[in-house]
């Protein structure tokens, strides 16, 4: 099974999703949608781990998968029904993704201090943002820093294992997370920013299920 074709079909699925959000019409099936291209990236990683036979970093990037394939169905019918306990079940469920993601990079690659340092600038950034005139996140605002913090903290962290450790799997790997931080940002003014639409729903899908493709794929270079 070349890589190829499982990115072909994981594009189909996600133009799929994406046609689903731009059409009124077929909001609907947007939870199916959406399920669809999560259960997508689950099934690249396991077929990665088979073709492959990595196990090692497949069973530490594992749960943080499954977290956000979890993450992904709450906020699936958060933005179906917009029912605000189903948006902070997948806040705090893609949380611990991200702690999950943190701890597999940390045991390739350690944690050392200067991997504290772009997280804690993320954290202003995303206190500027939060103060802007047309973003309401109301009570909600510390959980966004703390959740800012651990995202930029999985970026900072696989960028440094990427230069330290020279190999095409870690440099997909910071690739990856650095998708995700983007897509992450962009969740600010999806959900929170009075003018938030279509285009920012969009740009949102396209970097995060890129993201997680790149860091499924990443167990793939392991046979190159």
């Amino acid at each position: 099974m070349s890589i190829l074709f499982l990115f072909a079909v994981y594009t189909a699925l996600l133009c799929g999703l994406i046609a689903v959000v731009c059409s009124g019409k077929y909001r609907k099936y947007y939870i199916w949608a959406k399920a669809a291209c999560s259960f997508s990236f689950l099934a690249v990683l396991f077929a990665a781990r088979f073709l492959t036979g990595e196990n090692d970093r497949f069973f530490m990037m594992l749960p943080a998968f499954f977290c956000c394939f979890a993450g992904d169905i709450l906020l699936g019918f958060y933005n179906r029904f917009r029912r605000k306990p189903q948006f902070l079940a997948g806040l705090f469920v893609f949380l611990a993704g991200h702690l999950f993601f943190v701890r597999w990079i940390c045991t390739e690659g350690g944690m050392a201090f200067s991997d504290v340092l772009f997280p804690l600038g993320a954290v202003g950034l995303a206190l500027l943002l939060t103060s802007m005139k047309r973003m309401h996140t109301g009570r909600l605002r510390p959980f966004t820093l703390i959740y800012a913090f651990f995202v930029a903290l999985f970026f900072s962290a696989a960028v440094r294992l990427a230069v330290t450790r020279p190999a095409w799997e870690n440099a997909a790997a910071a690739l990856g997370a650095g998708l995700i931080l983007v897509s992450d940002i962009s969740i600010l003014f999806l959900y929170f920013y009075k003018r938030g639409g279509v285009k920012i729903h969009v740009f949102n899908l396209l970097t995060y299920y890129y993201g997680m493709f790149v860091l499924a794929g990443s167990l793939f270079l392991f046979s190159i």
